[in-house]
């Protein structure tokens, strides 16, 4: 046989019976992707159980996305290894592993499977939940897609979308996209949802979207409110507390707060205050101070006469609860009959102990201000000055946080209104912190400490301890401050400094006359008027008339006898009347053209006008040398 030659080769019988099937045939890839998807499934089962515990990592992470990404792999276990990583992206250590594979996860908003839609959603929502991560899912803008999620049929996908929205309304980009999405037509429906998850993220989602200006417009627009209150009877705990949540952050507008009202929320709150749960008696508490923060709906809010119940509030170990409630008896103390509601609910010395609270800075906060705005009314100041809690107030001085510190120096400020309340300052060692106070960086700190301390330079028994702690030096230099409102109140503070004859010397050595002409010309109705009633204190004295008159304000002293307002022109007819004592000074008033606005001056509606006009006539009318067209 030659080499090359093939010998036949024999029929097998397998062959036969490959050719020629007998029966059914099978396909091994048929049976193989069945077995693979098994496989795979229990693959991830072991591997997921394996991580337990261990800190979730980029290479897991890169695993768990190649077993995502393959076809051969069930949707069932795709769910299992979602789901795993949603549980773990709610640590945000975590969430941020999870944070750089987000792109490639909004495909499985899309996929026909339910549970894998779901979880997906979960990923977002607890990613959009860390501030950290936010950015991230902001980036994929899955937007869109969830949206249309919140039409689907399983409850379960639209209870996890509409978390996702809510959390990615956090951030104002997040919460503008989400309303450019449409998500707000859909929310009517939402609210109706006989599922309690779909009602409370609906509410988290409207609550997130009213926390700024620009979109709680929008969100007014669609008049939720009705619907919204409908959901403070609900069974749900969580509704109840989101609902409320929603209506605080809506009530922080004028006209949300209108809404708010206009949908009957008032008729519920003393029900909701009694609620067992902290949240519900957080957001209500929110409710109520919102609303009262607007004069158009304080006065419905103090007529509902919630005092009794926020004071007893503020009783509770709960800081948030404490905190909100504290918050409400400040806004409603605004008002004069909310002011006197609250010191009869006894809330006074619960305040007072909260000057001393560790349970937060905003406690303190908010309790300073509630006795500070308790004290700015005339017929309750009484009632705080005998609290006797100057001592914490100066104590509070020295807080290291500067909300505290304003706060404490807001409440100083109204106390020291008093003369009993001043002596108390001066008593509880103030002056030192208050001089300290002074040079602080916070505009409204500093403002504040000078109208404290110009009370305390108003009442003389106080007036002492003042000019000892040789304050006029700072005072001058705060006249040069680059806010209007604290040289106001800087000036407010040197007519009472100049009362006596020290005091007058302190302000001129302290080189005050500088700013003078400048602070005649001022915007500020309040800076002129003080400046006129200084210079009329220190023309008084002759120790210190010179000087004034060097300075020669006359021509601007006359320009404001035609001023806008009445309390300045009052101001500058007292200081000419005090200038034309002196004969330079008479001439210099005469010759300023000051005659020219008499006429004006004595039909004036103005009793202390027209005093003032007469009593600069007779003081003109004593020098010799004055001009005959006197």
């Amino acid at each position: 046989m030659p080499p090359l030659t093939r010998q036949r080769t024999p029929q097998s019988l397998h062959s036969e019976w490959s050719r020629n099937s007998l029966g059914a045939t099978i396909s091994i890839h048929a049976i193989a992707k069945p077995l693979m998807k098994v496989m795979y499934h229990r693959a991830v089962l072991d591997l997921i159980k394996r991580q337990q515990g261990v800190p979730l990592s980029a290479e897991t992470m890169q695993i768990y996305a190649s077993y995502l990404g393959w076809k051969y792999v069930a949707d069932t276990t795709k769910a299992v290894i979602l789901s795993e990583i949603s549980k773990r992206a709610q640590a945000e250590a975590e969430a941020r592993v999870v944070a750089d594979f987000l792109l490639s996860y909004d495909i499985f908003l899309d996929s026909t499977n339910v549970v894998v839609r779901s979880e997906a959603s979960w990923i977002f929502g607890w990613v959009a939940f860390h501030s950290s991560t936010r950015e991230a899912v902001l980036a994929v803008r899955p937007y869109g897609r969830l949206v249309t999620l919140l039409g689907d049929r399983n409850v379960a996908v639209v209870t996890s979308a509409c978390r996702a929205l809510a959390e990615i309304s956090r951030d104002v980009n997040g919460a503008r996209a989400v309303v450019d999405a449409g998500v707000l037509e859909i929310v009517e429906q939402l609210l109706e949802s006989p599922e309690a998850g779909v009602r409370r993220w609906t509410s988290e989602l409207l609550a997130q979207l009213a926390v700024r200006p620009s979109t709680r417009r929008t969100v007014v627009a669609v008049h939720p409110c009705a619907q919204l209150v409908a959901l403070l009877r609900d069974r749900s705990v969580t509704v109840v507390t989101s609902a409320c949540c929603a209506l605080a952050k809506i009530s922080r507008g004028m006209n949300g707060a209108r809404a708010v009202v206009d949908a009957g929320v008032l008729e519920i709150v003393g029900q909701l205050l009694k609620s067992p749960d902290a949240g519900v008696q957080r957001w209500t508490s929110r409710i109520l101070g919102h609303l009262a923060s607007h004069p158009s709906t304080r006065g419905l809010v103090v007529a509902v006469q919630p005092c009794a119940q926020l004071v007893a509030l503020l009783g509770g170990g709960d800081e948030d609860v404490v905190e909100a409630g504290c918050h409400a008896l400040w806004q409603i103390s605004l008002d004069l009959d909310g002011a006197i509601a609250v010191v009869k609910a006894e809330a006074l010395e619960l305040l007072k102990q909260m000057l001393k609270s560790l349970l937060s800075t905003e406690v303190r906060q908010s309790a300073c201000w509630t006795l500070g705005v308790i004290a700015s009314h005339w017929s309750t100041r009484g009632a705080v000055v005998a609290l006797q809690s100057c001592a914490q107030l100066v104590a509070l001085l020295g807080d290291g946080n500067e909300d505290v510190v304003e706060g404490a120096c807001y409440a100083l400020s109204q106390i020291s209104l008093d003369l009993n309340g001043t002596r108390a300052i001066v008593e509880a060692g103030g002056l030192e912190l208050l001089e300290q106070m002074l040079q602080s960086p916070y505009t409204e700190i500093r403002k504040d400490a000078c109208l404290t301390l110009a009370c305390l330079a108003y009442h003389s028994p106080t007036r002492e301890a003042v000019l000892a702690g040789q304050l006029c030096a700072q005072f001058v230099a705060l006249l040069g401050d680059d806010y209007r409102d604290v040289v106001e109140r800087t000036c407010l503070a040197l007519p009472q400094i100049s009362r006596d004859l020290d005091g007058a010397r302190a302000v001129v050595e302290a080189e005050a006359l500088d700013f003078v002409q400048r602070l005649l010309k001022s915007s500020g109705t309040g800076v002129r008027e003080s400046v006129c009633w200084t210079l009329a204190r220190l023309v008084f004295y002759s120790s210190t008339r010179e000087v004034v008159l060097a300075v020669q304000p006359y021509g601007r002293l006359v320009a404001l006898l035609g001023d806008g307002n009445e309390d300045v022109v009052e101001g500058a007819c007292y200081a000419l009347s005090q200038v034309s004592d002196d004969l330079e000074g008479a001439m210099a008033v005469v010759k300023a053209g000051a005659l020219n606005f008499v006429p004006h001056l004595i039909q004036s509606p103005g009793a202390d006008v027209r005093k003032y006009t007469c009593l600069m006539l007779a003081q003109l009318s004593h020098h010799d040398r004055v001009p005959p067209s006197m």
